[in-house]
């Protein structure tokens, strides 16, 4: 593989699904077409958007971000298109909509899955033709757009379910990007949390601080349901209420909270398992990113399950 830099401040990895991941984006930010992203949430669907806009031929035009979920229905036409005077009842001057806003540049559409089924349909139009009319207007205007659409759902579900119309997820499922979740990222995790304690001793003006092996144990072992999201705010609160040159796991104990825990193995099954992680640790050098991996697990998992050895 071709060597890959990292392509935003914070989207930082050397992990190979955050390699991939970059070489996607790179691939994609080539091209016109519309870029589709999956992740849950908190794993840094919006950087990637903003890195596809930012090394494309629309940098020098805006980038709009609009949360699907966050428009009320009944403004969302208005929302998207715009709207001229009078139109409807508080329309007290002409208002320019997302895709008038974002002309010439890139119109990223979050958690796209969460849109009206009613304006699905005018959006699809609006793909189709370029086309769009604002409410209470005479005319169709035009608009050049470039759309990047994410979710944090499995969208071929909402589809098979009839939450999402097939036609407008094959008009904007045209280049994909999966992002992983933090907990398949391997040593990432350290990596982003250290870049994360740089900042924000800058921004705080604190000392730095380092990262000690018991508190690196504890963040690898932890499994991020906020993603990288929840990783930030773990970090920006070791910097605000500790003045330490370490970050100790007491530090981090108070602060991680998991999701749901995960099921124990039945008793009989655990000497197996335990034999069959070592194993593929030892086969893959020591690396539990590569044993991981080679299980088909996170390594989140086999660092929890370690811990959990040790303390027996």
């Amino acid at each position: 593989m071709e060597s890959v830099s990292q392509p935003a401040d914070d989207f930082i990895g050397k992990s190979p699904p955050m390699l991939e991941v970059f070489q996607r984006l790179k691939k994609a930010a080539c091209s016109p077409a519309p870029v589709f992203i999956t992740g849950e949430s908190g794993s840094g669907k919006e950087l990637c958007a903003r890195f596809v806009h930012a090394n494309g031929g629309r940098a020098g035009g805006p980038f709009v971000a609009v949360n699907c979920a966050a428009i009320a229905r009944e403004l969302a036409e208005s929302e998207f298109f715009g709207h001229e005077k009078g139109a409807f009842t508080g329309a007290a001057e002409r208002r320019a909509g997302l895709v008038e806003l974002a002309g010439g540049g890139t119109l990223f559409l979050d958690e796209i899955c969460e849109m009206e089924l009613s304006l699905q349909g005018k959006l699809l139009r609006f793909l189709e033709t370029a086309c769009y009319r604002p409410v209470g207007g005479g005319r169709e205007r035009r608009a050049d757009v470039r759309i990047i659409s994410a979710t944090n759902r499995d969208p071929q579900r909402e589809v098979r379910e009839g939450r999402f119309r097939a036609d407008l997820f094959w008009r904007l499922h045209v280049l994909p990007v999966g992002l992983p979740p933090l907990r398949e990222r391997g040593d990432d995790v350290i990596m982003l949390a250290e870049h994360f304690l740089s900042r924000f001793a800058r921004e705080e003006n604190r000392q730095p601080m380092t990262i000690s092996s018991e508190a690196a144990e504890l963040l690898m072992a932890h499994p991020w349901p906020g993603n990288v999201r929840e990783l930030q705010n773990v970090m920006r609160q070791v910097v605000v209420f500790h003045e330490a040159p370490e970050v100790s796991a007491a530090m981090l104990r108070p602060l991680l909270v998991s999701g749901e825990e995960e099921s124990p193995a039945p008793a009989g099954l655990r000497g197996v398992e335990r034999a069959a992680i070592e194993e593929a640790i030892a086969s893959c050098g020591g690396s539990i990113p590569r044993a991981a991996r080679l299980l088909g697990v996170a390594p989140s998992t086999i660092y929890r399950k370690r811990r959990a050895w040790l303390a027996a």
